[in-house]
């Protein structure tokens, strides 16, 4: 069996112990989600700072949607190719794109992709899913 520390890169801190970058990184993640809720403001430098500020404005403009799971793989089955399942879904924007494209076949390959995503899901007692 394969020790973790071999898995992951280490470094050593001023004081020569191990940390593991991983770990490290999720720290720092913690760190700054815990700043956030605080109010302070958000000082985060370089690539990874943009990264994670364009990550935090997604996760709070990302909605929840409810559908039924039957109707939404029918229209993804006979109208995936061209969106129908996004604009059932309630996403009007996705849906646009997909028909914008639908001649280049991309969107039958994300419709392959959103197949894949919805299919394990599990419909509640109405028959609802939440994605």
């Amino acid at each position: 069996m394969v020790q973790k520390e071999k898995l992951a890169p280490v470094m050593e801190d001023l004081g020569g112990e191990k940390i593991q970058a991983q770990r490290l990184a999720e720290l720092d993640y913690e760190a700054q989600a815990a700043r956030i809720s605080a109010g302070a403001e958000d000082k985060t430098y370089g690539i990874w700072g943009n990264i994670w500020r364009f990550l935090q404005r997604r996760e709070k403009r990302k909605g929840s949607y409810r559908f039924t799971k039957k109707t939404y793989l029918l229209l993804m089955l006979l109208t995936g190719w061209m969106g129908g399942h996004r604009y059932y879904q309630g996403r009007w924007k996705l849906g646009l794109l997909y028909t914008a494209f639908c001649w280049t076949g991309i969107p039958l390959a994300l419709c392959i992709t959103d197949f894949m995503e919805v299919m394990p899901l599990k419909a509640d007692e109405n028959g609802l899913v939440l994605l």
